[in-house]
């Protein structure tokens, strides 16, 4: 998959507080910019929501197959049947 790498402007309104916390993580070393903090916030964000999303997905189709033989039951119920018809 290729992405576009160029880069789009976009202002946010933010509390205080959220600012000034951001400020603090760059001062200690966890970030060189707010250019940074934000983008790594916003790819963590993206990632809790699609990893939500797969979860549900799982979740559905888990609903879905529930009554499905596992794989060990199927082969015991092959061979099961296997036996009743030779005798």
């Amino acid at each position: 998959m290729v992405y576009d790498m160029s880069k789009a402007q976009v202002n946010v309104r933010l509390r205080k507080e959220l600012v000034v916390e951001i400020d603090n993580l760059i001062r200690s070393g966890h970030f060189s910019s707010k250019t940074e903090a934000f983008s790594e916030a916003i790819k963590l964000l993206i990632k809790t929501y699609k990893g939500e999303m797969l979860a549900k997905k799982i979740d559905s189709i888990r609903e879905e197959t529930e009554s499905y033989l596992s794989p060990s039951e199927a082969v015991v119920s092959f061979h099961e049947e296997e036996d009743e018809h030779l005798g």
